[in-house]
C-alpha cells in the first residue's frame, strides 16, 4: 500500500510571493502549524513557513519569502503508508509534501488519508474477530503463531506487533482473523504455551472497531 494512492493533488501549496498577513490568516482558519513552499516557476518543493515564523514577523505585509523557509519533511510516492505514518509522528505534522525524485511538487498526504489507508490495511471494519495473544520476547516466532492459527481453519486478515519497551516484556500480537468463534483457536494456542490477552467477536468486535479507530486517530493528532 504505496502512499501514491491517497495523493490530495489538489492542494495548492504556498507561492513565494505571498503576504505574511495573508497566509498567517489562512493558517489560523485552518488550524495548520506549517505549509510547504514551492517555486511556481520550476514547481519545486523549496521549504515550509510555520505559524510561529508568521506571527513573529515585524511586517505583515511583506511576502514570506521575507522569511527564512524552514526544511520542509516530503515523501515518495512509492513510499509505503507505514514510512508515512512513522514521519507524520517524528515530524509532528498533520500532512506530508509529496515530491518526485527531482524535488517536483506532487501533491499532500493529509493525516486522515493515512488513518484511512491503515484502517484498510488492518482489515479494521471487516467482519471477523479479533485475538491478542501475549508472548515472551525469546519465544517470538510469527510463523508458529500463522501455523497454529491457520490449522484451525481460519483466516488472518490482519496482524498488528506491539514491540515491548524493555527487554524483559513481551510481545503482544493482535490477529484479525475471518471467524467468529475463536474457542477452539484460543485452545489450541493454550496447549503450545501461548497466553490469550484478549478476544472479541463480531458482536464486541463493533465497539472495539470504534475504540481503536479512536486511539489510532489520537495517535496521530500531532
Amino acid at each position: 500500500m504505496l502512499t501514491e494512492e491517497y495523493i490530495n493533488r489538489g492542494f495548492i501549496p504556498l507561492k513565494p510571493s505571498e503576504q505574511i498577513s495573508d497566509v498567517l490568516e489562512t493558517m489560523k482558519s485552518d488550524a495548520a502549524i506549517s505549509l510547504p513552499v514551492v517555486e511556481p516557476t520550476t514547481g519545486k518543493l523549496i521549504g515550509q513557513v510555520t505559524l510561529s515564523q508568521l506571527e513573529e514577523a515585524v511586517d505583515k505585509g511583506a511576502a514570506i519569502s521575507s522569511i527564512r523557509f524552514e526544511n520542509a519533511p516530503s515523501l515518495y510516492p512509492h513510499q509505503h503508508i507505514f514510512e508515512a505514518a512513522r514521519s507524520m509522528l517524528i515530524h509532528e505534522v498533520g500532512y506530508l509534501p509529496v515530491v518526485d525524485a527531482d524535488q517536483s511538487w506532487i501533491g499532500i498526504l493529509e493525516k486522515c488519508r493515512t488513518v484511512e489507508a491503515l484502517t484498510g490495511l488492518l482489515n479494521v471494519t471487516v467482519q471477523g474477530s479479533v485475538l491478542e495473544v501475549e508472548v515472551a520476547a525469546q519465544d517470538y516466532h510469527l510463523g508458529e503463531l500463522v501455523q497454529l492459527i491457520e490449522m484451525e481453519q481460519a483466516r488472518i486478515l490482519g496482524v498488528a506487533v506491539q514491540t515491548p519497551t524493555h527487554v524483559q516484556d513481551p510481545f503482544l500480537i493482535s490477529f484479525k482473523l475471518n471467524v467468529q468463534d475463536t474457542s477452539a483457536i484460543s485452545q489450541s494456542l493454550r496447549r503450545h504455551g501461548y497466553l490469550i490477552r484478549s478476544e472479541s467477536d463480531s458482536e464486541l468486535l463493533n465497539v472495539d472497531i470504534s475504540e481503536r479507530a479512536d486511539e489510532l486517530m489520537r495517535y496521530l493528532d500531532v
